[in-house]
């Protein structure tokens, strides 16, 4: 077992609290990282406040209690694993709180605003999550990300969206990511730059007005003029995209199911549909390409046909 685990397991971090450990044991523990970070959540709790105790009065409750046991020695014994166990159970729980994620997730047809630390903004669409570490942001402005969003980035330290294609890095600026099969990257403002995955791409950077697309692999660049992403304005708009791709897009802005018959979903479709009308968004997609559809009573399938 690796020695920073060894130090984070239940077993030796009650042994520590008991007083237990060899003088070998304590130096090295007192060295690690698991150490450092279990004093910093001590001193931060004891920053905190909490209800009074009367400290006096629940001693002799204890103490009242032991007295009716015969055996002192088991009963002295037990009551330490079980002080230790509990300690060890609150510095975990502290851990976990100080030192894990805060994650904000959006369903199909939602969107959800993130106000971060730094006052930075985030607006989430349909169906994606943003995940960060709950503390230390001023030194780590870093997230984890899929889906769609739009991020508004105060001025600062890096800010970096690591995303399942590559990562996105930025001092301060508007920018759009959307992440679903592909990646798209929009800079409405400043400059950022992207850095994929695979080796095959080299890092790129956009300024305000450039797009970019990594689809299958291939990377693609190109200017675009709105000021605002689509999708903020309540609808979503292709460009010679196949049809699986604008459906895919529906089933996320509406809780719907597509049931396909013969329909040919590779061939390419340029237009828009909106998020607050599932009748319209069907219709101004797929009439002008001639499929046909129904739509379940419950409005749960769309069948189409041709």
């Amino acid at each position: 077992m690796p020695m920073e685990e060894k130090y984070a397991s239940e077993d030796f971090l009650a042994r520590w609290l008991a007083g237990e450990l060899s003088d070998e044991e304590l130096t090295g523990f007192q060295a690690s990282n698991v150490y450092r970070e279990i004093m910093a959540i001590d001193n931060a709790a004891k920053s905190m406040k909490g209800p009074k105790i009367d400290t006096e009065r629940a001693l002799s409750l204890v103490t009242a209690k032991n007295q009716k046991v015969q055996k002192e020695p088991k009963v002295k014994r037990l009551w330490l694993f079980s002080a230790a166990a509990a300690c060890v159970a609150i510095l975990f729980a502290g851990y976990t709180y100080f030192y894990g994620t805060k994650t904000y997730s959006t369903g199909i047809g939602e969107k959800e605003s993130v106000l971060l630390a730094d006052g930075s903004f985030v607006e989430l669409n349909a169906n994606s999550t943003l995940s960060y570490k709950r503390f230390n942001w001023e030194e780590d402005r870093s997230v984890n990300f899929d889906g769609e969003a739009f991020f508004d980035i105060k001025s600062g330290k890096d800010f970096t969206v690591n995303t399942a294609q590559g990562t996105v890095s930025v001092l301060g600026t508007k920018f759009n990511i959307k992440i679903r099969k592909d990646l798209k990257v929009q800079c409405y403002e400043g400059s950022v730059v992207f850095t994929p995955l695979s080796e095959t791409n080299s890092s790129l950077e956009l300024t305000e007005g450039m797009e970019i697309q990594l689809i299958n692999g291939q990377l693609y660049q190109k200017q675009f003029s709105q000021n605002t992403p689509d999708w903020q304005n309540g609808f979503s708009s292709f460009s010679e995209r196949p049809l699986y791709e604008v459906l895919d897009e529906l089933a996320l802005q509406y809780p719907i199911q597509f049931k396909l018959d013969t329909v040919d979903v590779n061939r390419k479709f340029t237009g828009k549909f909106t998020h607050n009308n599932l009748e319209n968004a069907l219709k101004t997609t797929l009439e002008p390409m001639g499929v046909k559809y129904h739509i379940s009573t419950d409005k749960r399938f769309v069948t189409l046909f041709e």
